[in-house]
């Protein structure tokens, strides 16, 4: 697939902008795209500490450390004998991981970059240890008794590599199977609220499996579906004909069990539903020969490589990853970018205009300046009493889905009993206990399907509810930048102050000869909408047709501490108590099996009642909703509060420079002209960047 570009403006030692192609669809232009921002961003910084703009320096830090984090994270789940560990060592073009026909990775595997090859094993208590490659089947297989008990104590084995592929920041993990024992798929749904893909192998001859059906419906979060992408492997096992035929058939008994997943989350008739059926959109599947392209690698071999078809699955996993990911994860630093150019050249203004004033003056309009900060600070007082009252209103409108939690899930366990198969057979006394254990396998089952799904109700009706408080704080954005900016009115002389635009433009072109204007040209475009949400409601808006979870909190740093964790973690550990005693003791003499049934119900219920009674539920929902709401609260404090107190600071700075009579120490007129044009060329970088994501966006 060809790369889409754009064409942006850079400056060069001063020049007239020139033109560049700016593109970040591949790892090494997205690698290539962040050291451009990271590049800006210092250069931004260093301006703003020249001008004592403490506050910005501060916000352009967090992003740069953010960005210094940012790395490409891919799992691989799946069934045990899909082929999970043959789809990683092709992509590494080398036999690293252990391949074998048994259920092998008993631990999570992750492949990152090394120089020098070696392996460092985490254990369960914390230990580490460093091992060479050769021994890393001794410590995360199952396939001698010695190896799988050193694997039950082993958290995670890292392998560092001189792999090219995780050179580009890439790190690989491969997940235990989904369908080995309870534990590992545990392990497996732990790592993918951690990631940016998930790559489900499935096998060509054998799709579609109850484990792989239950993954889909079950275990994975409806917002987390959009990065899932499937492999077919082992085409190269099927007649060419019927390849085709089989992947048709398998994308749609994949659209079938996402959709039903996500009709059971929202309802058939819910905006998040049909949000949902539109965000989904083509199915991410690729058939192809895992195996070919391991040997072609290894051998060199192009032809096989091209048969295989692996190569056209690897570029677009990396388009996926650096382009529609990159989209959301830039869209900050753009952001931040704009914000703090902004801030220099008010500041820069401010500074020229205020020194040119007589002291009496600018006394005058300093006491004013400082009224209207006090009334900014206010405002926000008064706009934050509205963000409680709606995070009260968003908790008490989840009183339905709250009120109907546990009795949700007793009947969700009653059912699993009813439903059951049970034999007079599976009560003989050799068989009693698998029996129970069984049942109860079910019971745990039904009820953790039911409480993943009404907290992934709550969770999606707690993202709508925060976007759309996002989306109507934008007005009081719109209010404290137009605000700011009459307070710079006070001091900045402009004859053509017809507008804030005006103004700006104006004004920095009195400093500069070439026309200082394009300074402003994104925020003319894109208005001031999400600038202090550091580009989330912005985000919110241009994605309105999407589940909210993967764009805003992120963006925001609010913390994936959601219901859904906290629920199902209640439900499986707690019916995790029920074993086969009981059953057996009460039942197994009168050999009946409604009675036997009966009491299983009847246990169960006690338990749930038990549990119900110790209830927590109600208030770790409370809980969530204020801390979502509490981080948006957060995040318009730092960023106004940033602004607000470095024009307080730039003013006090000022006044002292009068009184001691040290306009002397004002920068001189040809720096602010540097600094000015530096910043020109780099919101238009900006400017350029920002439509080129909001265009994958909407795309």
């Amino acid at each position: 697939m060809a790369e889409e570009t754009i064409n942006i403006p850079e400056t060069n030692s001063g020049d007239a902008p020139q033109e560049k192609t700016a593109s970040f669809s591949g790892f090494l232009h997205y690698k290539q795209t962040v050291t451009d921002i990271i590049t800006d961003l210092r250069k931004l910084r260093e301006f703003s500490t020249k001008l004592d703009l403490g506050g910005n320096v501060s916000a352009i830090d967090e992003i740069l450390e953010r960005l210094s984090q940012d790395t490409f994270r891919v799992a691989i789940v799946g069934e045990f004998k899909r082929g999970k560990s043959t789809v990683i060592n092709a992509l590494l073009g080398k036999n690293i991981l252990p391949v074998d026909v048994l259920p092998t990775t008993a631990t999570l595997n992750k492949i990152t970059y090394s120089v020098t090859p070696f392996v460092k094993i985490a254990y369960k208590d914390g230990r580490e240890e460093q091992i060479e490659i050769d021994q890393l089947n001794n410590y995360v297989t199952k396939l001698t008794r010695e190896s799988e008990e050193r694997a039950r104590t082993v958290k995670e084995a890292v392998v560092y590599y001189p792999i090219n592929y995780c050179k580009n920041g890439v790190t690989i993990i491969d997940t235990p199977g989904l369908n080995d024992d309870e534990a590992m798929t545990e392990v497996t749904m732990s790592v993918l609220p951690q990631i940016d893909a998930a790559l489900m192998v499935i096998m060509a001859q054998a799709p579609f499996s109850e484990s792989e059906r239950d993954f889909l419906e079950n275990k994975v979060i409806t917002s987390d579906l959009g990065r899932v992408l499937f492999i077919v492997t082992g085409i190269d096992l099927l007649d060419e004909e019927d390849v085709p035929r089989v992947l048709d058939n398998i994308r749609t008994r994949i659209q079938e069990h996402v959709m039903k997943k996500a009709e059971a989350t929202f309802g058939p008739d819910s905006r998040e539903y049909e949000a949902y059926r539109q965000k989904l959109g083509q199915i991410h599947l690729y058939g192809l020969s895992a195996k070919q392209a391991l040997k072609a690698k290894v051998k060199g071999d192009p032809e096989l490589l091209e048969k295989s078809r692996f190569p056209a699955f690897e570029t677009a996993l990396e388009k996926f990853l650096s382009e529609d990911r990159g989209a959301v994860t830039l869209s900050a630093p753009i952001s931040r970018i704009k914000t703090s150019s902004l801030e220099i050249v008010k500041t820069i203004q401010l500074q020229q205009s205020a020194l040119e004033m007589a002291s009496e003056e600018f006394e005058e309009k300093y006491q004013k300046a400082l009224r209207e900060i006090d009334r900014i600070r206010q405002e926000r007082t008064s706009e934050f009493a509205t963000v409680n009252a709606n995070a009260q209103k968003t908790f008490h409108d989840l009183a339905p889905l709250l009120s109907n939690y546990w009795s949700d899930l007793e009947d969700a366990a009653m059912e699993a009993i009813d439903s059951y198969p049970l034999t007079a057979d599976d009560l003989k006394k050799d068989r009693a206990d698998a029996t129970a254990q069984a049942m109860t396998a079910a019971v745990k089952n039904a009820v953790s399907r039911a409480s993943q799904q009404v907290s992934e109700r709550i969770q999606a009706f707690i993202n709508t509810a925060l976007e759309d408080e996002a989306e109507r704080l934008s007005g009081f954005e719109n209010y404290f930048f137009t605000a700011t900016q009459d307070i710079q009115n006070i001091f900045v002389k402009s004859s053509a102050a017809s507008t804030t635009d005006d103004i700006i433009a104006t004004a920095a072109n009195s400093f500069i000869g070439f026309g200082i204007g394009g300074i402003y040209v994104g925020f003319k475009e894109a208005g001031w909408k999400g600038a202090l949400l550091g580009g989330a409601t912005g985000l919110a808006g241009i994605m309105a047709g999407n589940i909210g979870l993967g764009l805003l909190l992120p963006a925001l740093s609010i913390p994936l501490t959601w219901p859904v964790a906290i629920v199902a973690g209640i439900a499986i550990g707690a019916l995790s108590l029920f074993g086969s005693k009981w059953a057996i003791g009460k039942v197994f003499s009168k050999e009946k099996i409604e009675k036997y049934k009966e009491n299983f119900r009847e246990a169960v219920s006690k338990e749930l009642s038990r549990l119900r009674a110790e209830d927590n539920f109600t208030a770790a929902v409370r809980e969530q909703v204020e801390s979502a709401f509490d981080a948006l609260k957060a995040k318009i404090t730092t960023e106004t509060e940033n602004i607000l107190s470095d024009t307080q600071n730039q003013l006090t700075k000022i006044k002292v420079q009068m009184a001691q009579k040290e306009t002397s120490d004002a920068m001189a007129l040809e720096e602010y002209q540097d600094m000015l044009k530096s910043v020109d060329a780099i919101c238009l970088r900006a400017d350029g960047l920002s439509r080129q994501l909001t265009e994958i966006l909407t795309r």
